[in-house]
């Protein structure tokens, strides 16, 4: 059950960061913008991106609260940042089309095994 609720964090938080970051794409930056700040507030909380995107992190963070009612969350939570951030990383360069450093790419591996090695130390 725990295996369960990790993979329901993981992947609802790497969801919904990549949502948001799609929805804020289609919103433009807020210093570009024409709109008046309330005018730019309502409308990035109407983009269906972000608030599918939201709803991903509400579901995600009950998970995670239910996690931590069963395991310990030093051995959860390197699990928990370092999975999402290789999952962003990856579809972000899929997705977004974004670029990825040699070095970025080689301290993601670095996290990826650092992942293995938590799991398997019980």
């Amino acid at each position: 059950m725990k295996t369960v609720f990790l993979i329901g964090c993981i992947l609802g938080a790497a969801v919904g960061n990549l949502l948001l970051k799609d929805g804020m794409n289609r919103m433009g930056s807020v210093s570009e913008t024409t709109l008046g700040i309330t005018a730019y507030v309502v409308q990035t909380a109407l983009k269906p991106q972000i608030i599918v995107g939201l709803l991903f992190y509400v579901i995600s963070m009950v998970m995670w609260l239910s996690l931590l009612s069963m395991a310990d969350i030093s051995a959860v939570y390197p699990i928990f940042v370092s999975a999402a951030f290789v999952i962003v990383m990856g579809a972000s360069v899929i997705w977004f089309g974004e670029h990825v450093t040699l070095l970025r790419a080689l301290g993601t591996a670095v996290l990826a095994l650092g992942i293995f090695m938590v799991s398997k130390g019980g």
